[in-house]
């Protein structure tokens, strides 16, 4: 279920896909939490979980929309 993460790196959010890998480092958390509800919307269209994980911290979760396309 969880195929996407956000993971803080170097002061860069990194979106990584457990297939496709690394997608894009973004500024801030919102930036690539927001890439990921883009993403998602490519695939499907309901809410997907993502991990998020700040630099040597624990994992958290959080709930990302697809984008509407229209």
């Amino acid at each position: 279920m969880f195929d996407l993460s956000v993971i803080a790196k170097g002061g860069l959010w990194v979106l990584v896909d457990d297939e496709d890998g690394e997608l894009g480092a973004f500024g801030s958390r919102a930036e690539a939490l927001k890439a990921a509800g883009d993403y998602e919307a490519r695939f499907v269209d309901e809410p997907r979980h993502v991990l998020i994980q700040e630099e040597a911290g624990e994992w958290e979760e959080a709930v990302v929309e697809a984008t509407p396309l229209h």
